[in-house]
């Protein structure tokens, strides 16, 4: 008889050992986790890749690098896990083993992790990208909870938008001789960057790209040595830079941000208390929201 349904019914232990490596990065971490032996979770990686019939790992590039047809799979084994997880749910059993996979703009990733408990940091797996590759996470189902600027309307809300304001900043030394360009320090086509490519060309200004790079620390230390200016939300404006008032500088536009879930994603406790954690990034403005999402229906 199990001959006969060996490839019919995928043993329920394989795509959880399948999703857990992926999730922790290697085989190793997965095996500790899951109190496996290393043959043990090589065996039921061998036994996965011979019932979807190709490699879901990249051996060329090492750890738990996935194949284009691993990446397929492990978007069913998610859901597979949470259909099984919710079943043995409804006798009380629990899941503590899954992480919550959170996914974040890189400019609230400092407030994020000063927030976090040691009772969060265990059960939380974060990723910091940008916003298309977020949304395709959360499309995908490999990430179940995003906070970052101009969030998908293609997935669920837990709690209301709020509009990020942007300032410009420099540091201290900064200073523009008449006639010269506006240096600006920013990755062009970046979305946190809009506000500030629209002010300059929307007023007409002349303006020159005194360093670009994706690495936010990377951009700051390029304003704070002096190069140029930056619009960050004015929360963020903290030592050595400072709010930029100067005459010649357009106001920026605010960027719309907010917490989305996957779709499917049951609510429940552990769930709960990350989205209240992710709302405390929001702006003071708005805690009136804030306290309204959290007030009982």
């Amino acid at each position: 008889m199990h001959r006969r349904y060996e490839h019919v019914n995928i043993p329920i232990e394989v795509i959880r050992t399948f999703v857990c490596a992926v999730e922790n990065g290697s085989f190793s971490r997965a095996g500790h986790i899951l109190e496996l032996s290393q043959p043990a979770i090589t065996a039921q990686m061998k036994r996965l890749q011979g019932i979807v019939g190709a490699a879901v790992f990249d051996r060329a590039r090492g750890g738990a690098a996935l194949t284009e047809r691993g990446a397929l799979v492990l978007s069913h084994a998610k859901r597979i896990l949470e259909e099984n997880d919710r079943i043995l749910s409804l006798g009380g059993a629990g899941n503590d083993w899954h992480s919550i996979r959170i996914g974040l703009s890189p400019l609230y990733a400092e407030e994020f992790f000063n927030a976090l408990t040691p009772d969060h940091r265990e059960q939380l797996t974060i990723v910091c990208s940008r916003p298309a590759e977020l949304d395709k996470g959360l499309a995908d189902g490999y990430l179940d909870i995003v906070c970052q600027f101009n969030p998908s309307e293609n997935s669920t809300r837990p709690a209301p938008d709020w509009d990020e304001g942007f300032v410009w900043a420099r540091s201290r030394s900064f200073v523009l001789r008449p006639g010269n360009p506006i240096p600006i320090v920013c990755l062009p086509g970046k979305l946190q960057d809009q506000p500030v490519i629209r002010a300059m060309e929307t007023n007409g200004l002349a303006y020159r790209i005194a360093f670009t790079g994706y690495d936010v620390r990377a951009r700051l230390a390029a304003v704070s040595s002096g190069l140029g200016l930056i619009g960050l939300p004015g929360r963020y404006v903290k030592e050595p830079l400072v709010v930029a008032k100067e005459y010649y500088l357009p106001p920026l536009l605010p960027l719309r941000a907010g917490i989305r879930m996957r779709a499917g994603l049951t609510a429940n406790n552990r769930v709960d208390n990350i989205i209240r954690l992710l709302l405390t990034l929001a702006p003071e403005a708005a805690e009136p929201e804030r306290h309204a999402a959290n007030r009982p229906a």
